[in-house]
């Protein structure tokens, strides 16, 4: 658990005890507090959280930061309340370590630590804000939401929530539930003199789970200094505005060559319909097909499972229910995820839908946004050896001239989900390739923008403004203004 804060932070921190502790043959007992953390917006303000226990008799604090009062431990109720010091002119202090001791009937103990501390910055809220994806762009903040269906106002019965993975150890941090939002904080990572704090950015998913503990919906966190809803990452592109960053990106491929603005740059990866995304390749280039790292709740490695659809697999509940799986297509589906029959409705081209992954304001473009671009005729002119750094064309729209970079993410191939794009063998270069979907249908596969790069002859570099891509597929999104 990562623990970098400035002097005025006030964060908890618990120090997590195993569920169950034997301490006898006859005598089992816990003391957990799974929250983590009592965080207090103000000086002077009272917080509180809640703790799991089993044969524990009495708790008593041995160490409290100095000024901050244990105003009451209810055994009962099971919450733990605090309230942090309103004045600092006697030592009093915003953040430190709060030592809870838990005893059993015989005198045995069992002990946890909370780290307290007051915010630096307000909290931000978007209960008035639903969708399936929330975009993050300050460091040491707290932030919430309503746990609905992406989107709606429409409540889940929402029993507890969990991190089902992160891009980044640490990146979010003590996840809550609480007077029916769910609440987490984003801490940053410290520079260099350790007094300022910097955005940690990556992506991450919450899941919400109901009292028989299955998922039951998913919330995409999407974390970057870049501001992807800043006016300068905006542009007007067939009479709406779109993205210029690719959904779920940290950063901007110019054409460069820069290999860390090309990986930072892909963003996540969708099969079409599905609301959930997947992670793309763990290098820029591909190299060995190998996924980017995700990090469960516990800070282990979580490997993307890679599923045939079937009757049990190939529908939307099982989707939603296990959001790090690639559902493969086959020939018996048309090569979509879904194993009965295709859903148009999923993604919509005059409406944006629950299962839609854009944040709020912004949802998946119909092909109408990609109609009139074409490859520059500077960029179609150049040599295959000039083109090959570049991941991605400067595209041009010919209603009025203006010129956009696209940057070449590849995919994951709706046969077995493997990550495909360029190599970089100088001897059989394999040309990169870009790839964006669209809401609309074309039969039973879907339209998605198309361009690449062909290293025999630039006459034959490729692009397709409405290519028909199976659905099985997973592609980059650049959401568009609602």
């Amino acid at each position: 658990m990562r623990r970098a804060f400035h002097s005025v932070v006030l964060v908890a921190v618990i120090g997590l005890g195993l569920s169950l502790w034997a301490c006898s043959k006859s005598e089992i007992k816990s003391f957990v507090v799974p929250t983590q953390s009592i965080l207090v917006s103000l000086p002077g303000e009272t917080g509180t959280t809640e703790f799991d226990s089993r044969n524990i008799s009495s708790i008593e604090a041995t160490t409290i930061p100095n000024g901050w009062s244990v105003d009451d431990i209810d055994l009962y109720a099971k919450t733990i309340t605090v309230t942090a010091p309103s004045t600092f002119d006697n030592g009093e202090v915003t953040e430190g370590d709060l030592v809870l001791k838990g005893y059993t009937p015989t005198g045995n103990t069992r002990e946890v630590t909370i780290y307290v501390a007051i915010l630096p910055n307000a909290d931000i809220d978007f209960s008035a804000k639903p969708a399936n994806c929330f975009i993050l762009t300050q460091a040491k903040t707290r932030y919430r939401f309503n746990p609905y269906i992406g989107g709606s106002s429409t409540p889940l019965e929402t029993s507890y929530v969990k991190l089902l993975w992160e891009s980044r150890v640490g990146l979010i941090n003590y996840l809550d539930m609480r007077d029916g939002k769910v609440l987490f904080y984003i801490a940053g990572t410290p520079e260099d003199d350790d007094t300022e704090m910097s955005l940690y950015p990556g992506n991450a998913l919450i899941g919400a789970y109901n009292d028989s503990d299955e998922l039951i919906w998913s919330w995409h966190i999407w974390v970057t200094e870049k501001n992807p809803e800043a006016a300068e990452n905006i542009t007007m592109l067939g009479g709406k505005e779109i993205m210029m960053m690719n959904l779920g990106a940290t950063g901007l491929n110019d054409g460069s060559g820069d290999d860390a603005k090309i990986l930072a740059s892909y963003g996540l990866y969708y099969q079409w319909g599905r609301k959930t995304p997947l992670p793309g390749p763990f290098t820029w280039d591909f190299t060995g097909n190998e996924d980017a790292r995700l990090f469960d709740s516990e800070g282990d490695i979580l490997h993307l499972g890679y599923v045939e659809s079937t009757a049990e697999t190939g529908d939307t509940a099982w989707a939603n229910a296990n959001p790090v799986n690639i559902i493969k297509g086959n020939a018996n589906n048309g090569y979509d995820w879904l194993a009965q029959t295709t859903d148009d409705a999923l993604w919509s081209d005059s409406k944006k839908t629950e299962n839609d992954p854009c944040p709020y304001g912004w949802r998946v473009p119909d092909n109408s946004i990609f109609a009139n671009l074409t490859i520059t005729d500077k960029d179609d002119a150049i040599a295959w050896e000039e083109a090959q750094p570049m991941y991605g064309w400067m595209l041009k729209d010919t209603t009025n001239d203006m010129e956009y970079f696209f940057t070449a993410a590849g995919r994951r191939n709706y046969l077995d989900g493997r990550l495909d794009n360029m190599n970089t063998n100088l001897e059989l270069p394999v040309p990169w390739s870009g790839y964006y979907w669209t809401t609309t249908t074309i039969g039973g596969d879907a339209s998605a923008l198309y361009f690449n790069l062909n290293t025999d002859t630039r006459t034959w570099n490729g692009f397709d403004a409405a290519h028909a891509m199976h659905r099985a597929n997973a592609l980059p999104i650049r959401c568009v203004r609602e």
